[in-house]
Order: C-alpha cells, then structure tokens, then sequence
C-alpha cells in the first residue's frame, strides 16, 4: 500500500482536532489560574481588634473567609457606654481589603465601609460611616488580628432599653354637697342638717335636693 494514502488521513484527523485540544488546554489553564487566585488570596480568618473608629475603645470584629469573600460579625463593649453588635461583609483581592458593616446604635443604624491594605498581619486605611443616607463621620482605622479563627467570638450582651409605664390620671369620684362637705357616691341618704338653713318659709331652696323643701327643721 503506498505510504501516502496512509499519512494523509493521519494529518487530516490531526488537523481537525487539533481546534478542540487547544480548547481543552486553554480550559484548563483558566481553571488552574482561577484556583491558584483563589488559594493565594490572603488569609484574614482571625478576629481583629479594630481601633480609630468609636472613641471610647477598640471594637472586636470576627472575619470568616471563602475564598476572597469575607463575612463580618462585630461588636462594641465599651465602660460605662452602651454596646452594640454588627453584621456586614467584604472582600479581599491581592493585599486590599474592603468591609462594610451596619449597627443598631441607640436609635439609629449606621453603616460602617472600611478600605484598607493588608501588611505584616494589620490593615490600615480610611473608614466612612453614614446613617439615613447621610455621611456622619470618618477618620482612619487600624486592624490588628488578635485570634485566628473565629470560634471563640461571642456577641455582646446589649441591654434593651426600659421604658416606664405612663401613669394615668386619678378619678376622684368623691361629690361634694351643697355646704361643700364630701359625700360617699354610694349613699342614698342626704343629711337633712346640712340644709336647715334654707328650708322652711323664706328659705332658699336651691341646691336643695328635691322633696326637702316643705319640710323645716328646728
């Protein structure tokens, strides 16, 4: 059989899926480049200890981390203060870190956005807070891990408010008589005593109660 026939099918089939390898391969590679993104992405599993943002002391925050996704819990125990807790989240891609978190704080939620950069084991960078769609404050920030993991997290304790019952006004149900001594409102008996002065021939008979008025007393 001469070679050529052979050879030519051979380069034809080559050549054919020569397209779907190259596909293949660049699949691959996509992927091997997505994965090793995804496994260099810093490691920010800890809880911090952020400071510059409330005045009266640090707030604890516990980052949990998938991949470059971050999900935030946080809370604020101050002395002599009233604490709160937070919940946001954030990302990380290369050494930035963007969080953003949102607390209940007295009367108001106010939203926390941290942009920061990561460098030997802190992040620091600038913090803005907004509340009713308004920007209340801002300044810088510094987050040191204190714990890796975030296991031993727990909220803090927030004390709700009390408000006192309104008391309502007393009735006084106690009428008053003619002469202007107090009568039980229960009594059917008038005493007749209070009014011997006006009843009788010539008297004045008003606020006399009725029936009383023919009759004197002596």
């Amino acid at each position: 059989m001469d070679k050529k026939c052979i050879i030519l099918p051979m380069m034809l089939v080559f050549l054919l899926a020569a397209p779907s390898w190259a596909q293949q391969d660049a699949g691959n590679e996509s992927t091997n480049v997505t994965n090793e993104t995804a496994s260099s992405a810093l490691n920010l599993n800890y809880i911090w200890s952020v400071s510059g943002i409330e005045a009266e002391g640090p707030i604890s925050m516990a980052v949990d981390q998938d991949g470059s996704d971050l999900f935030i819990r946080a809370k604020y125990e101050p002395e002599g203060a009233k604490a709160w807790n937070a919940e946001g989240t954030g990302s990380v891609e290369g050494d930035r870190v963007e969080l953003s978190m949102t607390a209940q704080k007295e009367d108001k939620m106010v939203t926390t956005k941290m942009t920061g950069t990561y460098a030997n084991d802190t992040v620091n960078g600038n913090f803005t807070q907004t509340s009713g769609g308004q920007k209340i404050g801002g300044g810088q920030f510094t987050a040191m891990w204190i714990s890796p993991g975030t296991s031993s997290y727990t909220p803090a304790v927030v004390e709700e408010e009390v408000k006192e019952p309104v008391a309502s006004a007393a009735v006084n149900t106690t009428s008053t008589d003619a002469a202007g001594q107090a009568q039980d409102p229960k009594s059917r008996f008038v005493d007749v005593r209070t009014y011997k002065d006006k009843i009788g021939p010539g008297g004045d008979l008003s606020g006399v109660p009725p029936g009383m008025g023919g009759s004197g007393l002596n």
